[in-house]
């Protein structure tokens, strides 16, 4: 129970020393549902792009670790499972640090909590497209 607590406090911490938003009320309606449509937009491709990267780095992995258990996969074969393992790597680092920059930009912005975690909502509603 003591974990669960410690988590609760840190988190009402975190929200308290959150400063909130100003509100700027010379801002159309219509304004702010294109401002949220579009942090929406930009959050949901980050986190497809970072969920496709992932799946792409897991399919990477798992057609090495076949290849490994393999005695015949040899020379060009290797090779190309090699580099897409290494590129899959490369492609899942560089989605995460975009996923991370858009999220720090998003907060520098003021982009309330809840775009973010609609967002959020809208890629899990909608699945990732493959590659």
């Amino acid at each position: 129970m003591k974990p669960f607590l410690l988590a609760l406090t840190c988190i009402a911490a975190l929200a308290f020393a959150i400063p909130a938003a100003a509100v700027d009320l010379s801002v159309s309606p219509e304004e702010i549902e294109a401002e949220k449509a579009h942090w929406i937009e930009r959050l949901t491709e980050s986190q497809s792009q970072f969920a496709n990267a992932k799946a792409r780095f897991a399919q990477a992995q798992a057609t090495y670790q076949r290849m490994r258990t393999r005695s015949g996969s040899r020379g060009d074969k290797r090779s190309l499972v090699v580099a897409e393992l290494r590129a899959a790597e490369t492609a899942l680092a560089d989605a995460e640090a975009n996923l991370e920059s858009t999220l720090a930009e998003a907060r520098r912005e003021g982009v309330p909590p809840g775009w973010i975690r609609d967002a959020a909502s809208h890629r899990n509603a909608a699945p990732a497209a493959r590659n």
